[in-house]
């Protein structure tokens, strides 16, 4: 697992073939999102994500001023 700032967002990368690597993402992606940022998955567009996607093993986590 790998959290780096790049600007105002937050990027989380997981290895999703790696159970433990995926708990720590989840513990991460729980505690930004309870911090009120907005968590964005890249499918094509940017979306906003409501529930943790194990098998996607990209986030990418926008502050509550920036995503509107």
């Amino acid at each position: 697992m790998n959290v780096t700032k790049e600007g105002v967002t937050i990027v989380l990368t997981w290895r999703t073939d790696d159970a433990e690597d995926v708990a720590k993402a989840q513990a991460v992606y729980t505690r930004l999102v309870r911090q009120g940022w907005l968590a964005t998955g890249r499918n094509g567009r940017s979306r906003r994500v409501f529930a943790f996607p194990p098998d996607q093993g990209k986030l990418v986590f926008v502050p509550l001023s920036e995503g509107g």
